[in-house]
């Protein structure tokens, strides 16, 4: 039986690319578990669609941009206009930590602002958008994507590790608030991910994937097909009585 049969989802940052792997993988995984997923990103969502339609599910492309409140209006607006209701809402879309780092003392306030206008902007007006609809339903679940950089203080991108801080607490404070209309809030966290990207930053910094692998419990990488499961637990019904947490997955190299 698939475990979202019924439910509508969005994902934000689902898009192809060598950075986007994450939120494409997550949308395939509510899909392939039943659930009428909305992959949505700045750039063409399409093929992403597609691939799910392929497969024998059930999905629609939207263009959005995760920093305006109007887009994310519009969004919800097309989700349930097209499904009739959401469940889900994943808040994937975020510049990523794969970006150049940059010590204190030369880190632009207009970086710090552009970073935080995606990064923590974005999953508050996901949030904002989409409680309306649930707490008429009286059920959904909001996921955030967090980082295990957050926990380990990763240097010279303070921004980026400053935004992760707040996409807990936010998690931590919506939980509280919405959990009165059957809303559930959480965050999925993981460290480096395997993508192409990764993989070309491991080759340029000998010694980097040892270091990486010597930290972990399981001496594994971890792909973005290893977060499947964890969507899709905190997705659908088995994760009901889970509110307020932080799971992070990334073979043991960090303990929450």
């Amino acid at each position: 039986m698939q475990r979202l049969a019924g439910r509508v989802a969005v994902v934000t940052g689902a898009a192809h690319g060598p950075k986007a792997a994450i939120g494409v993988t997550f949308a395939k995984a509510l899909a392939a578990e039943g659930a009428s997923v909305v992959v949505a990103a700045r750039r063409d969502c399409g093929p992403v669609a597609a691939e799910i339609q392929a497969a024998g599910g059930t999905a629609l492309a939207l263009h959005v941009d995760v920093s305006d409140e109007q887009s994310i209006k519009d969004l919800v607006a097309r989700t349930v206009e097209r499904f009739g209701r959401l469940d889900i809402m994943v808040t994937n879309a975020a510049v990523g930590s794969n970006i150049p780092p940059i010590p204190l003392e030369k880190m632009a306030v207009e970086e710090w602002d552009e970073l935080m206008r995606v990064n923590v902007r974005g999953p508050f007006l996901c949030a904002k958008a989409a409680a309306p609809i649930m707490r008429a339903q009286k059920y959904g679940k909001i996921i955030n994507v967090g980082s295990t950089t957050m926990i380990e203080g990763l240097t010279q991108r303070l921004h980026y590790v400053t935004a992760k801080g707040a996409i807990l607490a936010m998690t931590r404070a919506l939980a509280r608030e919405l959990g009165p209309d059957g809303i559930r809030v959480n965050t999925i966290a993981f460290g480096l991910i395997m993508n192409p990207a990764a993989e070309a930053t491991m080759k340029a910094r000998p010694g980097l994937r040892d270091h990486v692998l010597g930290a972990r419990s399981i001496k594994a990488d971890t792909y973005p097909q290893d977060l499947a499961g964890t969507i899709v637990y905190l997705a659908s019904a088995d994760s009901d009585a889970v509110t307020g947490q932080f799971l992070i997955v990334d073979n043991g190299a960090v303990f929450s």
